[in-house]
């Protein structure tokens, strides 16, 4: 596998790359930061691929520096660049790929299983109270769960995912500290048998997508 630059952009400081930078370190690729409320966006002669993380925003706010990335990541998609957008970011891409975004009536929270079109399942840290919802044919729908029909969808080279694969033990212990009571996850309960095992088999399937998004 060759040397990749990548862009992160990252919406809150407690919602980083988690895993991606230990797969990032694995590779050798080199991973850029940029927080959109508040830095430029990455010029895209200068990257080989787009990672968009979470953030507790909604797309339907709108603000000017989310207006400007829609407008890098619509551009991005018409290069054809590998894309991987999570949860806010799979929202924001799949609004330029003409997707509606939709209130769900039970959010989902916490530790949730997705399940694919393959039969495979998958338990996989949640944390969102809206879903894209495509009703055209442009995208392929690769995962559901009992609450939202729609979570993960592939078009071309970019893939999105409603869920946080990113979120290793480490990464959540971040977010609990950030947002307290706010946060759906207790760190105590990260220390289980079951969800340590659950972590692991999350981080095998990430790698995975990783790999063969990012090549």
């Amino acid at each position: 596998m060759r040397k990749l630059r990548l862009a992160i952009i990252q919406h809150h400081p407690a919602e980083g790359a988690g895993r991606i930078a230990d797969w990032a370190d694995n590779h050798r690729h080199q991973l850029t930061h940029f927080m959109a409320p508040n830095s430029e966006f990455p010029k895209l002669a200068d990257i080989d691929g787009l990672i968009i993380l979470g953030g507790p925003m909604d797309v339907i706010d709108n603000p000017p520096w989310m207006q400007k990335e829609l407008v890098l990541i619509t551009q991005a998609v018409q290069l054809d660049m590998p894309i991987l957008g999570i949860c806010l970011g799979s929202q924001l891409l799949a609004s330029t790929l003409g997707a509606k975004l939709s209130t769900l009536s039970t959010p989902e929270l916490g530790w949730q299983t997705i399940q694919f079109s393959t039969g495979h399942s998958l338990q996989v840290p949640q944390w969102h109270y809206q879903g894209f919802n495509f009703t055209e044919s442009k995208v392929k729908i690769i995962a559901s769960s009992m609450n939202w029909p729609q979570q993960m969808f592939h078009h071309q080279r970019q893939v999105g995912v409603q869920f946080h694969p990113e979120w290793n033990a480490e990464q959540i212990q971040h977010l609990q500290h950030a947002f307290g009571e706010d946060c759906p996850f207790d760190v105590n309960n990260e220390q289980n048998d079951l969800i340590q095992s659950a972590q692991k088999e999350l981080e095998e399937w990430f790698f995975h997508l990783l790999n063969s998004t990012f090549k």
